[in-house]
C-alpha cells in the first residue's frame, strides 16, 4: 500500500516537471517569434535624415535692397552726382557643405540720380534726374556659422564678384545714355549677413572695377549695399 502511494507521488511529480518545462519552451518560442516579426522603422528614419541634410546644404530665396553711394561724387571733370536713389530685387540659390557655400543670383537694379553736367568745353548742360537700369549676376563664396544651439541664428560672411550689364537709360537732356555710360560693369564685394530662422539681413561693401563712363576719365564708384530677404 505504501509502495503504491509512493509510486503515484513520483508519477505526479514527474508529470508536473514535464508540464513546467513544456510551458517554458512554449513561452520562449512565442517571444522569439514576436521578435522576429516586429517591424523595424530604420529606412524611414534614414530617408528623413537624408532630406534634412539636403535642406541644410541647399538654400534659396529672394531679397530686396538698396545702395548708398560712398566717397567722391565728382564722377568726372564734367559730371557731378548730387543725389542718388536706388533699389534692387533679386533671387538666389546657395549650395555647399557644412561651413562653406557657393551662391549665384540674379537681380534687377535701378539707380535714379540727380546729375549736374557740363559740356566738354565746360559749358553747363544743366541738372537733371536720370534713371539707369541694370541686371546683376552676383557670384559669392559664403561662410555659414551657426551661433545658437537650435541653429536658428547664423553669421554669413561673404566675398564675391558681380557682373552688371546696363539695360536701359531714361531719356534726358544731358546726353547720358548707352553711348557713354559703362555698358558692362563689374564690381567686387565683401560683406556680412545675419540669418534668423528664414529671415536674412546683409550689409556689403561694393567697388566698381571699371569707371562710371567709358568715353571719358571718371571715378570707379563704391557703395554700401543693404539687403533684406527670405531664405528657404
Amino acid at each position: 500500500m505504501t509502495n503504491r502511494r509512493a509510486m503515484k507521488n513520483r508519477v505526479f511529480l514527474f508529470t508536473l516537471f514535464l508540464f513546467l518545462i513544456g510551458g517554458a519552451i512554449h513561452a520562449d518560442g512565442i517571444d522569439s517569434l514576436k521578435k522576429g516579426l516586429s517591424p523595424a522603422p530604420l529606412p524611414q528614419l534614414a530617408s528623413s535624415t537624408k532630406n534634412k541634410e539636403l535642406d541644410a546644404y541647399l538654400h534659396y530665396g529672394f531679397h530686396l535692397g538698396t545702395d548708398f553711394a560712398l566717397g567722391n561724387r565728382q564722377l568726372s571733370d564734367y559730371d557731378h552726382l548730387d543725389k542718388l536713389l536706388s533699389g534692387t530685387f533679386g533671387l538666389f540659390v546657395r549650395g555647399g557643405y557644412h561651413y562653406i557655400f557657393a551662391e549665384i543670383g540674379i537681380n534687377y537694379m535701378f539707380y535714379k540720380g540727380t546729375y549736374d553736367a557740363k559740356t566738354f568745353d565746360f559749358l553747363p548742360r544743366g541738372k537733371e534726374i536720370v534713371e539707369s537700369r541694370y541686371l546683376q549676376i552676383p557670384l559669392k563664396i559664403v561662410g555659414y556659422l551657426n551661433v545658437s544651439r537650435q541653429g536658428n541664428f547664423a553669421l554669413m560672411p561673404h566675398i564675391g564678384i558681380m557682373y552688371q550689364p546696363l539695360i536701359h537709360v531714361t531719356s534726358n537732356d544731358i546726353a547720358y545714355g548707352k553711348n557713354n555710360l559703362q555698358k558692362h560693369q563689374f564690381l567686387y564685394q565683401a560683406g556680412l549677413g545675419f540669418r534668423y530662422k528664414f529671415l536674412n539681413v546683409e550689409v556689403a561693401w561694393k567697388k566698381a572695377i571699371r569707371p562710371f563712363f567709358h568715353d571719358r576719365e571718371s571715378i570707379k564708384q563704391s557703395y554700401i549695399n543693404l539687403l533684406v530677404g527670405f531664405q528657404f
